[in-house]
């Protein structure tokens, strides 16, 4: 029985960075153009997608409010998506007025 391994973002990114090392040592080798350049493309598009891989598994898309908050309190980023700055305000109004009551538990 065959398990796969767990995909977390920090992994992938490494990952990612050993493509990249790949696609810089696929420039430097002893081989014809052609072949140098088809080596480092493979490589680089391979990090770009476990790049974005990892981009998305970092960020998570919430409408809750209480969600939101407890994702801020464990130290993680937050993406408002918001209209223009007037709704931006009031999302982090909104979540500091939820803050203030004791919201996320």
């Amino acid at each position: 029985m065959q398990h796969t391994p767990a995909r977390n973002p920090s992994a992938l990114c490494e990952r990612a960075s050993a493509h990249r090392a790949m696609a810089i040592a696929a420039l430097h080798s002893d081989s014809s153009l052609s072949n140098r350049l088809r080596r480092y493309n493979h490589h680089m598009n391979v990090a770009r997608t476990l790049e974005g891989e990892a981009a998305q598994q970092q960020t998570s898309s919430t409408r809750d409010p209480r969600a939101a908050l407890a994702w801020l309190k464990a130290g993680k980023a937050l993406r408002i998506d918001s209209l223009n700055l007037r709704d931006h305000l009031r999302h982090v109004r909104a979540l500091a007025a939820l803050e203030a009551r004791g919201g996320a538990q």
